[in-house]
């Protein structure tokens, strides 16, 4: 148990100092390795086991579909749509980002590329139309946390993999919590837009107009649809559905808006390649890390020890989410995912919690730190596009992080707020 300690305290470490999250695991965890005296195979061969499941083979596919649909401007086309729901609404480009991330997260089921695509054409926009930076920058990034939720999520196929859920189910699971979010976000604009008096469009949008511009977004919106339909009928697994997800979003792309060349869809591969390729070794560290973990059986000891000292569920889950948060704040949601999954499993089968219910709370909550100072990577992205500091951005969406919480305690004790869809496919 000493080189347990011993590797926990030197991963904290080597995150003070900023060492990049897959190496501050990996050679913590060589630490209790070598410290335990365990041969170097076995290194070698949970890195490999790590990657034996088919299901996150699903990870590449819908990378690569999402960073396809980015290139080819799809969030044009989607923030018009989006206006064309709620652009007559006072503080109307506020609701326009909220609306466009709930339709661009069903498509690429990430954070990061919802805040890159969508910022750099809604923020610029914003602060044209009256709105700060620090404001527009703020509901860029909190927006974009529904991305990892509203299904495909590449959290839940991580979660779903090693927690053996049904990946299906987290997706049907996600769907109340996804638009949960949305609209708690969109409370906070309200708000907002009357006390401080936003803009709203003032031209009317013609009804063929308006049918054009459905038309026009027709065949990106049917993505997520396709994705689900073939899942929820039994026609395609998740990981066949991102495979079908990526050519049928390169087809559009390239032969429907031609707004991707082939010359640029082999760059967009290659940067898929390399996004996949940093996923792929944070899986392998974090997946190495809590073996070493469950080894020790550390997971069963932290259960006992809570269910031991603490008398109530309700606070046993409370404190819980007071760790995920803290630990979201410092660490991006993939590998934390994996590293506390492991560790809470045990405890969540003490207190008779479905792992779907589970599964979404976690993920809930480390999506949370996507956009939670100091060091949220939609954070970053939305203060690079809109070119205004961390900090001022910081007190800006401390707000919709407080309506992110809000869903947060909803779901963690309201067990129907996920299982509700997946129990009528039961």
């Amino acid at each position: 148990m000493i080189y347990v300690i011993l590797m926990i305290i030197c991963f904290i470490l080597l995150m003070a100092i900023r060492i990049p999250i897959p190496f501050a695991l990996l050679i913590s965890t060589l630490v209790y390795y070598f410290g335990a005296d365990l041969p170097l195979n076995i290194v070698i061969v949970r890195l490999l086991r790590s990657f034996d499941s088919f299901i996150l083979l699903a990870i590449p596919f819908f990378v690569l579909a999402g960073r396809i649909m980015s290139e080819a401007g799809i969030s044009d086309r989607l923030v018009r749509v989006s206006d064309l729901v709620v652009g007559r609404v006072k503080g109307s480009l506020a609701y326009v980002n909220i609306v466009v991330s709930m339709f661009f997260g069903g498509i690429t089921g990430t954070a990061i590329s919802d805040t890159t695509a969508i910022g750099s054409v809604l923020i610029p926009t914003m602060v044209k139309k009256g709105y700060s930076k620090r404001f527009s920058a703020a509901v860029t990034a909190a927006s974009s946390t529904m991305g990892p939720i509203i299904p495909p999520s590449l959290m839940f196929i991580i979660y779903g993999s090693i927690a053996q859920v049904s990946i299906r189910d987290l997706f049907l699971a996600g769907a109340i919590p996804g638009i949960m979010v949305g609209l708690a976000q969109m409370t906070v604009v309200k708000v907002m837009a009357n006390k401080y008096d936003f803009p709203k469009r003032e031209e009317r949008i013609e009804f063929k107009e308006g049918i054009k511009i459905i038309t026009d977004a027709l065949l990106a919106l049917l993505l997520p649809i396709i994705i689900l339909g073939g899942i929820l009928l039994g026609i395609v697994s998740p990981t066949e559905a991102a495979v079908v997800a990526t050519f049928y979003a390169a087809f559009i792309a390239i032969f429907v808006y031609r707004s991707l060349t082939f010359k640029r869809l082999l760059v967009v591969i290659r940067d898929s390649a390399v996004e996949t390729g940093s996923v792929s070794i944070i899986i392998a560290a974090a997946a190495l890390f809590g073996w070493a973990l469950s080894n020790e059986q550390v997971p069963q000891q932290f259960a006992n020890l809570l269910v031991e000292h603490i008398s109530y569920k309700w606070q046993i889950l409370f404190l819980i989410n007071v760790m995920l948060f803290c630990m979201g704040m410092f660490m991006d949601s993939i590998p934390a995912i994996m590293i506390v999954t492991p560790v809470f499993l045990p405890l969540f089968k003490m207190l008779h919690m479905d792992p779907l219910q589970a599964g979404l709370f976690m993920s809930v909550n480390l999506i949370t730190g996507l956009a939670t100072p100091p060091v949220g990577c939609c954070l970053f992205a939305a203060s690079i596009i809109s070119e205004e500091s961390m900090e001022r951005i910081s007190k800006a969406v401390l707000p919709f992080l407080l309506a992110n919480i809000v869903v947060v305690l909803l779901v963690t004790y309201i067990p129907q707020i996920t299982l509700f869809i997946p129990s009528l496919f039961k």
